[in-house]
């Protein structure tokens, strides 16, 4: 007797630490000082928050339509504050934490596989969070875009700054 045919294994989706964030420590200086954002990041998440242009036209009977126009990236990290990780200490500095315009303009790396994505961004509501005394020092950060990201891919495995 013949034995059955063996059955397709399923597919393993994709798990969100594959893809790594690094921030740019150096923003000023001729070369990146990547450092990674993976040691305090507990959470991510992402949008394009779209531009939207939305008309309806007497040829449709009312019924609209929707054209997305223009969008600008950004990302909610969430995690906890760790003193002495150089991403931490970056965003929690005094020059970074206490003041705006360009002390907020720095560079963040996303690498998914060998896809790389090195955009220009804004750091926007660091809030270090605080709460209840026997819990870690929560860390939030909102990550701005700013216009065309560079894209790309590498054969290489990212590294920590």
């Amino acid at each position: 007797m013949a034995e059955p045919t063996r059955p397709a294994n399923t597919i393993t989706p994709e798990l969100n630490y594959e893809t790594e964030a690094f921030i740019d420590t150096t923003p000023t200086g001729d070369t990146p000082t990547w450092a990674t954002l993976a040691k305090l990041m507990k959470n991510m998440t992402q949008s394009m928050n779209e531009v939207l242009y939305q008309a309806s036209y007497y040829a449709d009977k009312g019924y609209g339509s929707t054209e997305v126009t223009g969008g600008q990236f950004t990302a909610t990290i969430t995690g906890d504050c760790k003193h002495g990780d150089v991403a931490a200490d970056y965003l929690l500095s005094d020059e970074v934490l206490y003041h705006f315009g360009n002390a907020r303009k720095t560079f963040l790396k996303l690498v998914r596989g060998t896809k790389v994505i090195i955009w220009p961004v804004t750091l926007a509501n660091i809030t270090p969070a605080y709460g209840d005394s026997n819990q870690p020092n929560a860390l939030t950060v909102t990550i701005h875009g700013n216009g065309l990201p560079t894209i790309g891919s590498t054969e290489e495995a990212p590294t920590e700054g």
